[in-house]
């Protein structure tokens, strides 16, 4: 974990490295530990609009409603993306 509290999991959501995501979670990764924004996996991966990290992390147990500093959570992110129905 860094100085901003990015860990490995963040910031394989960062890049779309979804190997890596699936690897660390294997691992015991948490999809559900915050950065020091308050930044999930799930929001970092929905902020990027990549369905298939939001996927895998959703599967593994990722809360789609925790909020960030900001009040925005993975929905309201994926609303403004125009892409509601990744959930389904």
């Amino acid at each position: 974990e860094d100085d901003d509290g990015n860990t490995p999991l963040i910031i394989a959501c960062k890049y779309g490295n979804e190997n890596i995501v699936k690897y660390l979670i294997d691992k015991g990764a948490d999809v559900n530990k915050k950065d020091k924004y308050k930044n999930t996996p799930l929001i970092i991966a929905c902020e990027k609009d990549n369905e298939s990290i939001i996927k895998i992390l959703v599967d593994h147990g990722a809360n789609i409603n925790k909020e960030n500093k900001k009040g925005e959570t993975p929905l309201s992110i994926i609303n403004e993306n125009k892409n509601e129905n990744i959930f389904l």
